[in-house]
């Protein structure tokens, strides 16, 4: 009796192990529903998680897809709820606001950026780097006609895009690091940035009022395994005990701090 209840205990346990294996991924999901679309950009826009003490959680992850329509115009679609893994989930908790893959004239990529950095900030054929003639800093402005990527992006929520904070984007991309900017503990890009607590009350919310919801989204970070721990507490969201900072990608797992 004791090997048959093994047995059954190790059956149930290969099952639930080869669910979470082979969950669907939405993000591949919808890079292969655009396999003939040469200019695209995934947007992580929402996560949700709901806790069950006798059944398995529930992770959830809602995403904006920004297609480059006729004339260089920008479509936005704004997708359902997608249910994700543990896993998945775990990856991109961090990432509210940052696009999870882009495709740049045909070249696709799955690298973690901020909104708008991977093929529209620093192209010359949609801006240009402008200097302030009081500070001497330089930042980056679209065209007159591109003007309208700067809201679809949603970077007024973030304030300039600096050129020394993307250039050093292009050192941790080339490296294959994540960027998200800021000090170390208050980054400027991610979940835990003032700008996605501007652009997404909804998150905010829920990171403000649910204990639970504020602890799995925050143990998340700290699992994935595409962070390292870095910096004081995250500020916006009292009594959050995670840690966050910018982190390796899938393509690299050493540790980092965060650029500014």
């Amino acid at each position: 009796m004791r090997k048959i209840l093994a047995l059954i205990s190790f059956l149930f346990l290969i099952s639930c192990t080869s669910q979470e294996t082979f969950k669907k991924n939405p993000v591949d999901q919808l890079i292969v529903s655009m396999t003939n679309v040469n200019n695209f950009t995934i947007i992580l826009q929402d996560i949700d998680a709901e806790e069950h003490l006798f059944s398995s959680d529930h992770y959830r992850q809602k995403f904006k897809v920004i297609t480059m329509g006729a004339d260089s115009v920008p479509q936005t679609k704004e997708t359902e709820w997608y249910e994700v893994s543990e896993t998945f989930f775990n990856l991109h908790s961090g990432d509210i606001g940052m696009e999870v893959a882009s495709k740049v004239d045909g070249k696709l990529s799955k690298q973690v950026s901020p909104p708008g950095y991977s093929g529209y900030v620093g192209n010359s054929q949609y801006g240009q780097w402008k200097t302030n003639p009081s500070t001497g800093t330089s930042f980056w402005e679209f065209y007159g006609r591109y003007a309208m990527m700067r809201s679809v992006f949603g970077m007024g929520f973030y304030g300039p895009v600096y050129r020394s904070s993307y250039m050093n984007y292009r050192g941790y991309h080339s490296s294959g690091r994540n960027y998200y900017g800021g000090s170390s503990g208050s980054p400027r890009y991610g979940s835990y940035s003032s700008g996605a607590q501007k652009s997404n009350p909804s998150f905010s919310r829920r990171m403000s009022t649910s204990s639970s919801f504020r602890n799995t989204v925050g143990s998340s970070v700290s699992r994935s395994p595409a962070r390292t721990a870095a910096g004081s507490r995250a500020s916006g969201y009292k009594s959050s005990t995670s840690r966050y900072g910018s982190g390796s990608s899938s393509r690299s797992r050493s540790s980092s701090s965060g650029g500014k």
